[in-house]
């Protein structure tokens, strides 16, 4: 039987971002499940946005898709670090992770002060401590500023029929995707994770510089891996889901035969 696949996606995004790389997952036998975040409509828009509420509302989604069986997780950007909480505080529910274009926390926080460059790209974090007055702004001419945030981060270019899609689901859903950065942040968290993670993140992102993820192979006691794809921008599940679903599916494949490896040893 198949592992069944949970992803999970991040900001300013929605469940269909994985739609590509799904169909390729599901044509090799896996169940994928492509969850909306707490705070995206059509799930629920108030409540707790901590790391931690988040991580525990991946775990229970876990539990199901996998009926007993731990599950592959595939998580992009502020779903990645809803992916590791949940990695270090639920391993049994995990065969293996593949995290995009999302570094560890703590790895951030550390090279944040050797790349400072990062923190102009971070920008739009501060902006959206502004409270009434950043939703309004994100919300005006059409949610342009969300046009600005995938030109920057991805130059290869996000189709217009997904920023459509993803506009709606963010109108529907606000202020809950911005009010997130302010009611639940990023905690610098530093918990060893136990579960085979492969890190992927592109050369050409505009929103997070491949060196934050420098030297997070430390917080990783399993196997893990890091690919920095060329060209590539904030998105590689967008803009290369072939390539995407291929490193899925590839990394399982490793993480089985490590698997056979040790129980013949």
């Amino acid at each position: 039987m198949r592992a069944g696949v949970v992803c999970l996606h991040g900001f300013p995004d929605d469940a269909s971002t994985f739609d590509a790389v799904a169909g390729r997952l599901a044509a090799r036998g896996h169940r994928v499940t492509s969850v909306y975040l707490r705070g995206y409509s059509p799930s629920p828009t108030n409540g707790d946005f901590s790391i931690s509420a988040l991580a525990e509302d991946l775990a229970a989604i876990a539990r199901e898709v996998g009926t007993g069986e731990p599950v592959v997780l595939l998580a992009h950007d502020y779903g990645a670090q809803i992916a590791y909480a949940a990695l270090s505080a639920h391993a049994e529910l995990f065969l293996t992770a593949v995290l995009l274009s999302g570094a560890y926390p703590a790895a951030i926080y550390q090279n944040t002060w050797r790349h400072p460059r990062q923190v102009w790209l971070s920008r739009y974090i501060i902006f959206f401590q502004f409270g009434d007055f950043a939703d309004k702004l994100v919300a005006r001419n059409d949610y342009a500023a969300l046009d600005r945030l995938w030109d920057r981060w991805s130059p290869r270019g996000i189709d217009h029929t997904h920023r459509v899609r993803v506009k709606s689901t963010i109108e529907r859903s606000m202020p809950a995707p911005i009010a997130m950065y302010r009611g639940g942040g990023f905690s610098v968290g530093s918990a060893r994770i136990f579960v085979p993670t492969l890190f992927i993140t592109g050369s050409a992102d505009g929103c997070s510089l491949p060196a934050m993820s420098d030297g997070q192979q430390q917080y990783f006691s399993d196997r893990y891996e890091r690919q920095i794809w060329s060209d590539i921008g904030h998105f590689p599940q967008l803009e290369d889901p072939e390539r995407t679903a291929r490193a899925v599916l590839d990394w399982l494949d490793i993480t089985r035969t490590h698997e056979r490896q040790n129980r013949s040893d």
